[in-house]
């Protein structure tokens, strides 16, 4: 198969949700303007996440059917090919520099399975930024859901097909397979309430900000894994029976957090017994260093937290509560350790 028909394969998987979405009814006007009121929209109690109204940019429901606004389309589609230009720049500068021809490559091992919890989460954020977009362009709720997580896990698969003509890297399944998870949950949320009392959320704090080695080798942010901590956050108030709900604050949450701290390549880097605990990969051929680490933590919902206000405040904190911030936790490793705000280690 050449690398052509490769891709038209791939595209043609990924937008098949947009083809067997629900409501396949568009209008496309060119006014700024809505008049809101003649417009049908999915009802408040039909826009929740758990126990919380969702929240839009523009303060209004979602579109039952679309009816499309051309100037916020065009800038949609603006604002999207020029992030996709520059972060494909930057990639091609750094991960993908070295190319050659595709190629697949299982590499489950090589950062202990912490790059699969970021490709789950890279995901599921992106397709909710895309569907978020969509809304204000007037798509309908449905079409945004099923556009969005296309879009979503299509760029997921570009990057994957991509890694395929890295020599340092491969197309790998596992990547693919997290991806596609990511994809299925956001989803499903839209349409399956109990799925939506679990929020994945992440954390990015530079490793050497707190006492440990950044990952080596690491070409930017996004594969610095020691840097990285994935969480699955649960809603526990929402999940309470309605008689033990007052002794949970409902802003509070548990989250539980996988991180590798100190990974290493002795291949690339100068890292040896000592520097972190020795883990035998590729069925025993290869070395890689690296601190596994579990965590259980409290958490803020800051949709809850925070004050209401205009609706660009409350869209951004509702979209801030996929990321976690430093809280009480326990992690679990070599050791088990206290932190009254993870990752920091604070010494009484």
């Amino acid at each position: 198969m050449n690398r052509g028909m490769f891709l038209k394969l791939i595209i043609s998987f990924l937008f098949m949700p947009v083809f067997l979405s629900a409501n396949n009814s568009i209008v496309i006007r060119d006014s700024v303007s809505t008049g809101i009121d003649s417009i049908k929209r999915l009802a408040v109690k039909d826009f929740m996440y758990a126990d919380t109204k969702r929240a839009t940019l523009d303060g209004n429901l979602p579109l039952i059917e679309s009816d499309i606004n051309a100037y916020y389309l065009g800038g949609f589609v603006a604002a999207y090919t020029t992030w996709f230009i520059i972060q494909h720049d930057l990639q091609m500068q750094t991960i993908w520099k070295e190319r050659g021809d595709f190629h697949f490559l299982e590499d489950g091992e090589y950062a202990l399975y912490s790059d699969k919890a970021g490709h789950f989460y890279g995901c599921y954020f992106t397709s909710y930024m895309m569907r978020e977009c969509l809304v204000m362009t007037g798509l309908s709720w449905d079409w945004s859901n099923a556009v969005g997580t296309a879009l979503g896990l299509g760029y997921s698969t570009y990057v994957e097909v991509l890694d395929g003509f890295a020599t340092r890297w491969g197309f790998s399944p596992s990547d693919f397979y997290a991806d596609v998870a990511g994809a299925l949950l956001f989803y499903g949320q839209n349409y399956v309430p109990v799925l939506q009392n679990f929020t994945p959320k992440f954390t990015y704090i530079p490793a050497d900000l707190h006492g440990q080695h950044k990952r080596c080798p690491a070409d930017a942010m996004i594969d610095d894994y020691s840097s990285h901590t994935l969480w699955l956050s649960v809603n526990v108030h929402n999940m309470l029976p309605e008689n033990m709900k007052d002794y949970w604050p409902s802003w509070i949450e548990l989250s539980l957090g996988y991180a590798v701290r100190n990974l290493c390549s002795p291949g690339d880097c100068a890292c040896t017994d000592g520097y972190a605990e020795k883990h035998y990969i590729n069925d025993g051929n290869d070395i890689v260093y690296g601190d596994q680490k579990f965590i259980i933590s409290l958490d803020y919902n800051l949709v809850k937290m925070l004050p209401d206000g205009p609706p660009v405040w409350n869209w951004f904190k509702q979209s801030l509560n996929y990321l976690k911030f430093p809280s009480p936790a326990v992690e679990f490793g070599d050791k088990t350790r206290f932190y009254l705000l993870y990752p920091f280690e604070i010494k009484f």
